[in-house]
């Protein structure tokens, strides 16, 4: 692991595993230079890897920097392994194979396969599909070696077909995560789909899933889970928002109905109700989403680590900011955020560049609405020139747009015609521009704050086909861009003000 990781690492953990590493390390003897180092990345919170290094030198000279992170991450793995154990029922059956073998290579035969039976009993409770096989095939290695001792051939071969049943049940659902992977993979590398022809190209994947489903040998908690999770990413994909809606609220009935199948930390989960948050932002339902944001909220406790809980708490800002915006209330959304800075510095810690980059979208977009647009300036270029980010995913194209946008307020025209090329070359190798984003380079191309009334004439009926076009909704989901230049059109003065979008 990098010397970053380590930092990350350590800043990940909560307060009970921070307490539960300092109480195991209690337990060794020696010189323990690591415990000086995790003290360090505790308290000072390091950014600059190089200022860690120069404080752990000086407190131990003779000690090699680089040996001494890798043995805290090794030690700080065990011991989150370790704490796990008790909670995760993964963690818990993979520890007991463990043990199995360990008793089996010292002839410790019947205690090892008492402990295959209990670790057999935890499988099929968290219905581990992909662990109850490799369980199923010791089991009868194990019968085997004892000779079927006490064993009748029926019971043999109900054992074997049940354990046939559990492979096919283990393959059908491997199948159907390989059509969700597909489908990811798909929208990441080649984009939102933009027309009726590019959804074409997705009936294969829709085509191999209804016939996972016709054939579904049992119908398990995961395959449920992932059958949910293809729709609702594919009813997203193409712009059929309300149906991507409705899956998710299935999704989230099957989760609150099966607390006990939830992962520790319950990522999956949340994933669920993100899905259900952003299809409301989508469909601009905002008085809805409250709702699922004290849901979200609900699994924020100190059971799980403090990632998890940042992880969450990025997303309740990002939602918020979204029905400030979304409503047009702009000096709350600028309230809320001086509110809650200091947050907002630990978010963008995080690792996931598309929700960091929905933040720095929100947070100029905030500022943008109250005109203060070098501040508005000052967030988007983070996602402008962040260069981590996937250069398909619609928030990136939003945020060009909105910098184009702030330009153009600010009037500085000489760059839009740069920005605008470049912003073409870009996205018209990998496929045809939205009609949004025609319309909105005719507008800003007019390089005046005024737009003529025969430009007018022409981006009216352009605007009017927009407007319930669901492949362009999803462009517009996190700023209603045809609101904007309407109000241009209209040569309004009044700050930004948004309306619902019919879907």
């Amino acid at each position: 692991m990098s010397r970053i990781a380590l930092i990350q690492l350590v800043n990940s953990l909560s307060k009970s595993e921070k307490r539960h590493f300092k109480l195991s390390t209690k337990k060794q003897a020696g010189s323990k230079e690591y415990l000086d180092l995790f003290d360090l990345v505790e308290q000072e919170n390091y950014l600059d890897i190089t200022g860690l290094e120069n404080e752990f030198k000086a407190k131990h000279p003779e000690s090699s920097f680089d040996n001494t992170v890798r043995y805290l991450i090794k030690v700080l793995s065990d011991c989150l392994i370790q704490a796990k154990v008790k909670d995760d029922p993964e963690f818990s059956v993979l520890q007991g194979l463990m043990r199995v073998n360990i008793l089996r290579e010292r002839s410790l035969d019947k205690e090892s396969f008492k402990e295959l039976k209990k670790i057999k009993v935890v499988a099929e409770k968290s219905e581990n599909i992909f662990m109850l096989p490799l369980i199923n095939r010791y089991e009868l290695n194990f019968l085997a070696d004892l000779n079927f001792n006490g064993l009748c051939e029926k019971k043999l071969v109900e054992m074997q077909m049940k354990a046939k049943e559990i492979i096919k049940t283990m393959r059908n659902t491997h199948e159907h995560y390989s059509l969700y992977e597909l489908l990811k993979f798909r929208m990441i590398n080649s984009g939102k789909i933009l027309s009726e022809e590019d959804k074409k190209n997705l009936n294969d994947l829709i085509l191999g899933e209804m016939g996972l489903v016709t054939g579904r040998i049992k119908n398990n908690f995961d395959s449920k889970k992932i059958h949910l999770l293809f729709h609702s990413f594919f009813f997203t994909d193409i712009g059929d928002f309300k149906s991507a809606l409705k899956t998710f609220y299935e999704l989230n009935r099957l989760f609150e109905q099966n607390p006990s199948k939830w992962s520790n930390p319950p990522l999956d989960y949340l994933s669920s109700l993100d899905g259900i948050l952003d299809s409301l932002r989508t469909i601009k339902s905002y008085p809805e989403m409250p709702f699922y944001m004290d849901k979200m909220m609900s699994l924020s406790n100190e059971r799980y680590p403090d990632y998890f809980r940042t992880i969450i708490d990025l997303n309740l800002i990002i939602y918020q900011l979204a029905i400030f915006s979304g409503t047009g209330k702009f000096e709350e959304a600028v309230k809320f955020i001086h509110e809650n800075n200091v947050m907002l510095t630990k978010v963008q810690m995080l690792t996931d560049y598309e929700k960091q980059c929905e933040l720095f979208f929100y947070l100029a977009l905030c500022f943008f609405g109250v005109k203060e647009f070098t501040k508005s300036q000052k967030y988007i270029n983070n996602v402008v020139l962040i260069g981590k980010i996937n250069y398909q995913s619609v928030i990136y194209k939003a945020s060009r747009l909105l910098n184009m946008i702030i330009h153009y307020e600010s009037k500085n025209y000489e760059y839009l015609d740069y920005e605008i090329r470049s912003y073409k070359r870009l996205f018209q190798n990998k496929g045809k521009l939205l009609q949004t984003e025609k319309v909105l380079f005719k507008m800003l191309q007019t390089n005046s704050a005024k737009v003529n009334e025969v430009t007018a004439a022409k981006l009216k009926p352009l605007l009017n086909g927009i407007e319930n076009n669901k492949f362009e909704i999803q462009l517009q989901k996190y700023f209603d861009f045809t609101i904007w230049i309407r109000n241009k059109i209209e040569k309004s003065n009044s700050k930004l003000s948004f309306k619902k979008t019919t879907v």
